[in-house]
């Protein structure tokens, strides 16, 4: 083969890994999206005196008529002891990503019908490990993400690392 055509399938061997790199990263875009949403969500917990945490998460309808400061001591409690930045960097990792009707068919009409939100507008995350299910859903608003569900995946974190 000539030194030309050999430029020339290497340039296009080059092109087409680029293009497929850059498709691959688009078609990923939503999966990391929600990762930051989730990655937010642990950040407000690490720092509960601040109103973002509000921000990350839709609001139950139960305590939709408390203070935001109510909102805020509540929504801290009880996610606590649910989400662990290294737990969090396992579901990432390891965790299936898809619409929520896809991860949790028999629960998806009942936990989006808990949060006013409709399954079709939600994706999730989940990880079945060691007889542990860690559970993320987030409903799609906008361009952004909110936190609807999160449930066990601080226990996802290797044992002495579940702060």
């Amino acid at each position: 083969m000539s030194r030309a055509k050999k430029l020339v399938v290497i340039i296009a061997t080059i092109s087409l890994a680029v293009w497929g790199g850059y498709l691959y990263w688009r078609h990923d875009q939503p999966r990391r999206n929600a990762a930051q949403a989730i990655s937010r969500l642990a950040s407000a917990l690490m720092n509960p005196n601040t109103a973002e945490l509000l921000d990350t998460v839709l609001v139950p309808a139960a305590i939709h008529g408390r203070t935001p400061a109510e909102q805020l001591e509540f929504l801290t409690k009880a996610l606590r002891d649910e989400i662990s930045s290294e737990g969090l960097a396992v579901l990432r990792r390891e965790g299936s990503y898809g619409t929520l009707e896809k991860l949790f068919p028999q629960e998806a009409a009942a936990w989006a019908g808990q949060a006013g939100v409709q399954p079709s507008d939600c994706v999730a995350f989940r990880l079945d490990r060691n007889g542990v299910r860690a559970e993320v859903v987030l409903v799609h608003e906008g361009q952004a993400y909110r936190v609807v569900r999160c449930n066990n995946v601080k226990q996802l974190a290797p044992e002495g690392r579940r702060s």
